[in-house]
């Protein structure tokens, strides 16, 4: 019953999840008590904008993903301390322009075509 204990990578990991757990719990009761329970996914679709743009410019889809990200949550506080709105409504305007943006330039942008090429596997992106 303790066989996987003996392995030094099931303890780490076990260590870790209980530490990411207990901060994950922690950052949830704080996101929840400043309103701002829809944070987590209106930036994953906030991000689209981000990787569409990085696309465009010919840069590391990730670290424009990132870059977008980091940007949107800065606006997202900006214009909920601003303009006296609550922060769901700051994070529903800013993820919807975003994802706006990101559709715009995919319709702009689709004629590119883009090949993801393996050996065992052909994945198109058009």
């Amino acid at each position: 019953m303790l066989d996987p204990f003996e392995y030094p990578f099931f303890v780490r990991g076990i260590l870790a999840a209980t530490l990411v757990g207990g901060l994950c719990g922690m950052i949830g009761v704080y996101i929840v008590l400043k309103r701002m329970s829809y944070i987590g996914h209106g930036l994953s679709h906030a991000v689209l904008g981000g990787a569409v743009v990085s696309f465009v410019l010919s840069i590391n889809f990730l670290v424009g993903a990132t870059i977008w990200g980091f940007f949107c949550a800065q606006l997202i506080a900006l214009t909920a301390k601003k303009r006296k709105i609550a922060a769901d409504a700051a994070i529903g305007v800013i993820t919807t322009a975003s994802f706006a943006l990101g559709i715009v330039l995919i319709s702009r942008y689709k004629s590119s075509h883009v090949t993801l090429k393996r050996p065992s596997l052909e994945i198109s992106l058009a």
